[in-house]
């Protein structure tokens, strides 16, 4: 019914992606949510997942009914592992990447291997260069490579600079790219109207966004964004946090 609701109000997306506050594969019906949307919408959906339990098989079986699969690789060795994720001891490092391994190869889809690189934390060269020498275990047809741009528990500050990124590009080959700001391609023209304070609101409980991210993917008038933003401050529902150029907007207790 969610899906339907925001589908019906449009613009209509190119993916129904499976991510928002928390693991979508913590979620135990994942694999019949997939089916139904498939059923309903000719509509890919794209599932962004930590990876931490591919190797399971009910969950591998859930990951092979996206159209695109998004995995997260974010360390090469065990060590860095244990430091970017604070893992439960059942997850560790070779598992996650034995079932990265198996189901990158199996999956009938696209592959869009996701890594995140946190200044201080895994952008050294020597972190890199683990990376690098494990992503031949691997199929995948691009990498994306990020970096801590929004607030994150790690605290603020953290992201890599244009000479990481590139160091990464070059270690990761040819499919590696960075990635930018989403821009929708041939949106209607924005909306002034209304303001969509709920949508706001709901967006900014799965992750924290600027204006501009909130303007784009509900696309609303940045003046329209702006009063919403206002209003749902003076409310004390949300907060917005400074990071370099950008102010962040989230609600308290959230997922951010």
């Amino acid at each position: 019914a969610d899906a339907q609701a925001a589908i019906e109000k449009g613009p209509r997306p190119d993916v129904i992606t499976m991510a928002g506050a928390g693991e979508p594969t913590l979620y135990a019906p994942l694999g019949r949510l997939i089916d139904a949307l498939h059923d309903r919408f000719d509509i890919p959906v794209l599932l962004i997942t930590n990876a931490a339990l591919l190797w399971r098989e009910d969950v591998a079986r859930s990951a092979m009914k996206a159209d695109v699969l998004a995995p997260s690789l974010d360390a090469g060795d065990p060590e860095t592992f244990a430091r970017v994720n604070r893992p439960h001891p059942d997850v560790t490092f070779e598992r996650v990447l034995e079932g990265l391994e198996k189901v990158t190869a199996a999956h009938p889809g696209q592959v869009r291997l996701e890594i995140m690189l946190v200044r201080g934390v895994n952008d050294s060269d020597a972190s890199l260069e683990a990376i690098a020498a494990v992503l031949p275990r691997l199929r995948f047809d691009r990498i994306d490579i990020n970096t801590a741009v929004r607030p994150s528990a790690w605290g603020d500050d953290l992201v890599c600079d244009e000479a990481v990124l590139r160091r990464a590009m070059a270690l990761f080959g040819p499919k590696a790219q960075p990635i930018a700001r989403f821009v929708p391609k041939d949106a209607a023209a924005p909306s002034v109207a209304g303001g969509r304070a709920e949508d706001v609101r709901e967006m900014l409980m799965r992750r924290p966004c600027t204006a501009a991210d909130i303007a784009a993917s509900l696309n609303l008038h940045p003046h329209a964004v702006s009063k919403v933003l206002q209003s749902l401050k003076a409310a004390a529902i949300i907060e917005s946090r400074t990071l370099g150029r950008e102010t962040y907007y989230y609600v308290p207790g959230s997922a951010s």
